[in-house]
């Protein structure tokens, strides 16, 4: 079965999908729209034969084709996925799903009713070392989660038409909950305004868990280093993570506090003890390509009409949570509450 897709959107990540799907088993990338001129040609040089259009329409109409992937800015998710998905079509979007929750469950519901698949391009849900670090933390190897700590930072592509919170946390609140058994209870977020007078680019939120664990996550857009880095803190091991691509590394630690670092009583009566035990470098975790991973989930479900990882629903949890943090940033840093 070859599935047809569409690629809506030819900028920076659609140049990085359009590849994989055009490798991808049983996928032919059937067009490729955008408004900019520029961008279609960029897409007919590099990809002789490939038909482009600016009109979305002519990709809506087209009986041929199966599937949208959409990455368009975020603004537009809502409105463009809905007509693809009236249009009868499955539908790749580029995170984060809409930009308001009852956006969000409109479009689930309507996925659902058309027995279509609806796929959110949360990537890291398909990166091997995330998959690992979940069944640590889910099977009890940690022991209990206390803490977990996600940092996105870098001087790289600053937007203006979305802030950091809005491009940066889809990511580190997929693996959030991706990771922990508890849901979140609430959130608070500050921003600060440094570039552009009505854009955030720099942010810190915390989460706190139904199941008692607690989660920073801190974004930057003025940054010296280009780090993405996942800190776990269990009662019996943490685990360290670099999740940029090209440096990807984990390491999970053993340690211990109290009586259990033995040695005889404290020199500190005010101290209490603690020591590293073990290191161990998870191997095996640069073995798959995760948005590779994360095309051939996409069409699979296509094929075998099953739900994928990165479903319509996972998403809509991610975005109650986005969608809290942004009333509380909007709210100077007030605590909101997470409905379930």
């Amino acid at each position: 079965m070859t599935i047809n897709v569409a690629l809506v959107g030819a900028g920076y990540w659609g140049k990085k999908l359009l590849p994989k799907f055009r490798t991808a088993q049983d996928s032919s990338v059937a067009a490729v729209c955008d408004l900019d001129a520029g961008l279609r040609a960029d897409i007919e040089k590099a990809f002789p034969g490939t038909p482009t259009t600016a009109k979305y329409d002519d990709v809506l109409n087209d009986s041929t084709i199966d599937a949208v992937i959409l990455v368009t800015p975020p603004a537009t998710h809502y409105a463009l996925g809905k007509k693809a998905l009236q249009a009868g079509k499955h539908i790749w979007i580029e995170k984060p799903l809409a930009l308001r929750y009852e956006e969000g469950k409109e479009l689930v519901e309507l996925a659902r009713a058309n027995r279509a698949v609806l796929f959110v391009d949360h990537t890291f849900l398909y990166d091997r070392a995330i998959r690992m670090a979940h069944d640590l933390a889910t099977k009890g190897d940690m022991g209990e989660i206390y803490h977990v700590f996600l940092q996105r930072l870098n001087l790289g592509r600053i937007k203006r038409d979305s802030n950091v919170w809005w491009n940066s946390a889809p990511h580190d609140v997929s693996i959030l909950l991706y990771l922990l058994k508890g849901r979140p209870k609430s959130v608070t977020l500050q921003g600060y305004r440094y570039l552009q007078p009505e854009v955030e680019d720099l942010n810190m939120a915390t989460i706190e868990m139904t199941d008692g664990a607690s989660a920073f996550i801190y974004h930057n857009w003025l940054f010296p280093e280009n780090t993405a880095k996942l800190t776990i803190v269990g009662s019996k091991k943490m685990l360290a993570y670099e999740g940029k691509f090209d440096k990807r590394a984990a390491t999970l630690y053993e340690y211990a506090t109290g009586a259990a670092v033995g040695g005889g009583a404290s020199a500190d009566a005010n101290t209490i003890p603690s020591k590293m035990i073990a290191e161990h470098n998870l191997e095996g975790i640069a073995t798959e390509e995760p948005l590779a991973a994360a095309v051939a989930d996409f069409l699979g479900a296509i094929r075998d009409r099953r739900a994928p990882l990165s479903d319509g629903e996972f998403s809509l949890r991610v975005l109650a949570v986005l969608e809290a943090a942004d009333r509380s940033l909007r709210s100077t840093g007030k605590k909101i509450p997470i409905e379930p």
